[in-house]
């Protein structure tokens, strides 16, 4: 089909009579014409992605970094930093080295190198200005034909990021948007860099002034959007002020299915992914990608060139909340079904935000459990194994920045582990804690050294997954089963299965030792278990085929489930629970009896961790009976487990699951603050100047509520907004929050908002939260520009919007404290922008998206509250 799609680029390069055209250049040395650009589809199932941020990533022909307009400083995190196609070229083989079977990249289309009204760069590919050329920062059509022969000789595989929605930022409104008559108020972009409109047609059609041009109706002409949860401002206005296309129009259709229906012919593309999938109408995505008319879809375009399997997933940034399934509902919107196919799959930010929830912030595995149920029903998720998953990615905060280096370990044996396509983002093998930092020494972020380092930890691991993945069908295409979770940090356990390749992941999310008793994963008696992943004792079934086993504090292991038996030894003794506790709810003292005839006492383990255990002697007749008190938990309802044990006999109750309602009867302490007082500390702090922002950042009074190992504080706030759908169910505020424990020497510094704590306040933990994210670091490590150790029990967030109130709980026992008297806090507010990852810049003139009324470097804080003494209860 090479050459069969007709690109619009009328108006393009076009000169006026008076103008004489300059020399033309000697035209470049014919490309070879051996290149293997179209290659047959891969089983996507068995694949791992790398996703390259091409401008960060590499740089490999520097004659193209500055275009001489300003817009390149290596400096600068919002400008061009050097990275190109030939530099994806020039480290494949370390791409290849971890086992990774296919390049995602950016897009790497000519983009608005400079955007003078957001005062931000393109240089993430997402900003078009023509769809059809390759940008000039990242290299030429011949450097992208090479990156895709390159790949395919290795048996790798290309996937194009690509944009349908919307374009850069070539028009916009001052002053009030008139929907009657989107003339009224519209601006052109005059000083974007480089040039002020798009340069393909039709796109170039973009002033909404020119009645034609408005009637042509190329784009939606409609201004940002303020209400995220409004499903008309969703599909037709535009995200950040960006362009925002008419995909309803035929015109536009036609036109988006040629450009990048060109790259697959062209440069021989195997898949793509597909940017801001959610903002596009469900009905454009069939017509653009199986549409079989005289202009095809692109699986059309692809399949042509012999690929049967072109690969399509999209980005619908939507999470869901701990046991719900709103995030998957809104991607399955997305998907079409057999008969009417649309997308393939959608990358899993429902798991991605479980995974960060559970392994960051401690949250229960039995989140996570449910979560993988969801990921493999079929009315959810048609197409798991083509799902692709992640931990990273560009717009969202590092996975260690809000977790531990454990942590991520965890979560990348979890992601290769369960159904799926691994995606590694660059820098996560590198440990990196910047979602946009740069991978070569000379590009932004990068610390001024270069980050290919084959021997790095997480770089060997990796490439250990990726070798057990590609040896075990199981993990690529087996089914899911999960055997055991915890209702708070502790186990998970499921088994993937296909065939012969059975295998047991499991997991211990506490940082405390637990119990796995009872296992049953449908074994025989004695059946022998051996590691999968690096080195451990074997495992043996009892003679119940079942297995009781001990997991070290905060660990993982991979069982590769054999067909090989031992004799296994007789269980003779047992432990039986009389009392029915399974499914109960309690609101006062538990009374337990049960029996262990044959012992002397037993251990009665809570929430399996062998370290919160009570020794209940057994009477002479083998019975017992014990009462656990309702303080030991936490106020308000909460779901525990308790198992009986004793570990020199090998033998286990069956683990009974319960509900705990406790009532608050600690004590309440308010703490008022002036309404108004969101002015920061010189009294002249101002909002950025984009109209979604007004008092978000002003607290109006704190309640604390403290009693035993519960902390509750209740934020009276002066406006709460949810403008861009947060899941922590608030926006355009964030909040640290320090605890000075009475015990300890902390720190006076403010990590990374240029403050320092009033007085002799000094922290020793640090709560960080805002509408998509939360993490709870220790003082160790902290400094002005690092936040310190991720440490695992951020608190529950509840938001009453209607009431004004975002309330979170803390559990003392992350914290090392049994009662919160003697404990002083302090709070204080700004704006974090989840995209770049970064608190609010601020300045003294301010901006759409800066903060105002003082220089750089002040400190980043517009309200605060305390410091605060919690008296002693």
């Amino acid at each position: 089909m090479k050459k069969l799609i007709v690109l619009l680029a009328a108006g393009v390069g076009a000169c006026s009579s008076s103008e004489v055209p300059p020399p033309a250049p000697p035209p470049p040395p014919p490309p070879p014409d051996n290149r293997l650009l179209d290659v047959p589809s891969p089983d996507w199932r068995d694949q791992v992605i790398y996703f390259v941020f091409t401008d960060r990533f590499a740089n490999g022909d520097p004659n193209n970094d500055d275009q001489g307009q300003g817009e390149f400083d290596a400096s600068d995190f919002r400008r061009y930093s050097g990275g190109d196609l030939q530099g994806v070229i020039d480290r494949l083989d370390y791409i290849q080295g971890m086992g990774v079977t296919a390049v995602w990249i950016t897009p790497p289309v000519a983009n608005q190198w400079w955007d003078p009204r957001a005062q931000f760069g393109g240089f993430h590919g997402y900003w078009a200005r023509d769809l059809t050329a390759v940008d000039e920062h990242q290299g030429t059509l011949e450097t992208y034909k090479n990156l895709s022969d390159a790949l395919h000789r290795r048996g790798m595989y290309l996937i194009q990021d690509i944009v349908p929605n919307h374009l850069g930022n070539f028009f916009s409104w001052d002053g009030a948007y008139d929907p009657g008559n989107p003339a009224t108020n519209f601006v052109l972009n005059e000083a974007s860099v480089p040039t002020s409109k798009p340069a393909q047609a039709p796109f170039s059609s973009n002033d909404a002034r020119d009645p034609d041009q408005r009637a042509a109706a190329i784009y939606h002409f409609t201004p940002q959007i303020v209400d995220f949860t409004d499903p008309l401002q969703e599909k037709t206005w535009a995200i950040s002020d960006l362009d925002d296309l008419n995909t309803e129009n035929p015109v536009v259709i036609e036109a988006l299915k040629k450009a990048y229906g060109y790259w697959i012919d062209e440069v021989g593309v195997d898949g793509v992914r597909i940017d801001t999938v959610k903002f596009v109408a469900p009905e454009f995505w069939p017509q653009f990608l199986h549409d079989s008319g005289d202009v095809p879809g692109l699986e059309r375009v692809a399949r042509a060139t012999g690929r049967e399997g072109f690969l399509t997933f999209g980005e619908v940034f939507e999470t869901s909340q701990p046991y719900g399934d709103e995030g998957e509902q809104k991607i399955r919107a997305y998907l079409g079904s057999e008969s009417a196919p649309s997308l393939d799959s959608g990358l899993a930010f429902p798991l991605y935000d479980t995974l960060k929830r559970v392994l960051g912030e401690g949250r229960p595995t039995a989140e996570l459990a449910d979560r993988l149920q969801k990921m493999v029903d079929p009315t959810l998720v048609p197409r798991p194994y083509l799902t692709p998953t992640f931990l990273d990615n560009h717009d969202v905060q590092r996975f260690l920045s809000v977790a531990s280096p454990q942590a991520l370990s965890h979560g990348l044996t979890l992601l290769f582990t369960l159904p799926g396509l691994p995606v590694v983002y660059q820098g996560t093998e590198q440990n990196f804690t910047e979602p946009r930092a740069s991978m070569f020494a000379a590009g932004w972020g990068s610390g001024g050294v270069d980050h290919f380092d084959t021997t790095a930890p997480t770089y060997l691991q990796v490439k250990a997954l990726a070798a057990l993945r590609a040896a075990e069908p199981a993990l690529r295409h087996g089914t899911l089963r999960v055997v055991r979770s915890s209702p708070d940090a502790g186990v998970l356990a499921y088994l993937r299965e296909e065939g012969s390749s059975r295998l047991l992941v499991i997991l211990n999310s506490a940082p405390v030792r637990v119990l796995v008793g009872q296992l049953d994963l449908d074994l025989a008696p004695g059946t022998v278990l051996e590691p999968a992943l690096g080195s451990g004792d074997e495992w043996v079934a009892d003679d119940q085929g079942l297995l009781l086993k001990e997991l070290d504090a905060n660990s993982i292991a991979v069982y590769r489930i054999t067909e090989r038996t031992q004799t296994p030894t007789p269980m003779v003794i047992q432990i039986q629970v009389d009392s029915p506790l399974e499914g109960q709810t309690f609101t006062g003292p538990i009374g337990i009896r049960g029996r262990a005839v044959g012992l002397a006492n037993v251990s009665m383990v809570f929430d399996d961790r062998i370290s919160m255990t009570i020794r209940v002697p057994v009477r002479p007749d083998g019975t017992f009976t014990t009462t656990v008190a309702l303080d030991r938990y936490e106020y308000g309802e909460s779901d525990h487990t308790i198992t009986f044990y004793s570990r020199n006999d090998g033998v286990v109750s069956v683990r009974s699951s319960f509900r705990v309602d406790r009532v608050f009867d600690g004590q309440t302490i308010p703490v008022p603050d002036v309404l108004g007082d969101d002015v920061g500390p010189n009294g002249q702090y101002r909002y950025p100047t984009d109209a979604t922002f007004s008092d978000q950042m002003d607290v109006e009074n704190l309640t604390i509520l403290a009693g035993g190992s519960t902390l509750i504080l209740r934020l009276q706030m002066a406006e709460i907004t949810k403008v861009w759908a947060p899941a922590n169910g608030f926006d355009h505020v964030s909040f640290n929050l320090y605890f000075d424990l009475p015990s300890s020497t902390g720190l006076s510094v403010l990590p990374k908002i240029d403050a320092t704590a009033p007085g002799d306040f000094a922290w020793d933990y640090t709560h960080f939260v805002f509408g998509f994210g939360q993490a709870l670091h220790s003082k160790d490590g902290a400094t002005a520009t690092e936040m310190g150790m991720p440490v695992p029990g951020a608190p529950k967030i509840k938001v009453d919007a209607a009431l004004r109130q975002i309330e979170l709980t803390y559990d003392g026992a992350n914290f090392g404290v049994a009662d919160w008297g003697g404990v002083r806090l302090y709070l204080t507010t700004w704006d974090f922008d989840g995209l770049d990852a970064r608190y609010r810049d601020l300045s003294e003139a301010g901006g759409q998206w800066v903060m105002g009324g003082a220089p750089a470097g002040s400190p980043k804080i517009m309200d605060d509250v305390g410091p605060v003494l919690i008296p002693p209860g």
